[in-house]
């Protein structure tokens, strides 16, 4: 099978990103968080979200999960998102990851006009397969639901099978 591993290209966006919008932040002179347009690509969208796993970054996290109607940290109060966020960075920590291209699931509910992306997650062994189901909004894409009972106990290391 062909994978395809985004960590460290994403790592580098990221930290342009952030820059990118300090300075939009300073120019306006708002206080509040300034959110990225949503990605314009499904893949792009479960990148940036691992991304801001890695980094710790519930802000963006927020900015790209939510639903057809806008991210998540437009509609839910701080602290719902803040525990809902901490669960799904639990449980998709990971050392590396890759985007398993064209595998479908018939037991996983995708709408009429939304995307399914797995990824395989490596952490503490594990190989986990993890299906995203990503909506469109406005002009991009937003992880609409992630299978976290896929990526396994956080918990504990896999067994070793000879």
């Amino acid at each position: 099978m062909n994978f395809t591993v985004h960590t460290r290209v994403a790592q580098a966006r990221r930290s342009l990103t952030v820059a990118a919008l300090g300075v939009a932040v300073f120019a306006c002179g708002k206080k509040e968080a300034v959110g990225l347009p949503a990605p314009t690509d499904p893949d792009a969208a479960v990148v940036r979200f691992l991304s801001a796993i890695r980094a710790e970054d519930t802000d963006a996290m927020a900015q790209v999960w939510g639903t057809s109607s806008g991210p998540a940290a437009d509609r839910l109060d701080r602290d719902e998102l803040e525990q809902r966020l901490t669960v799904m960075k639990v449980y998709l920590e990971h050392e590396e990851y890759a985007i398993v291209p064209g595998v479908r699931d018939p037991t996983i509910d995708v709408r009429r006009g939304e995307r399914l992306v797995v990824v395989r997650l490596t952490r503490k062994g594990c190989t986990p397969m993890v299906p995203f189901t990503l909506t469109p909004y406005q002009n991009g894409w937003l992880i609409r639901d992630v299978k976290l009972e896929a990526a396994g106990n956080p918990a504990r290391n896999c067994a070793v099978t000879p």
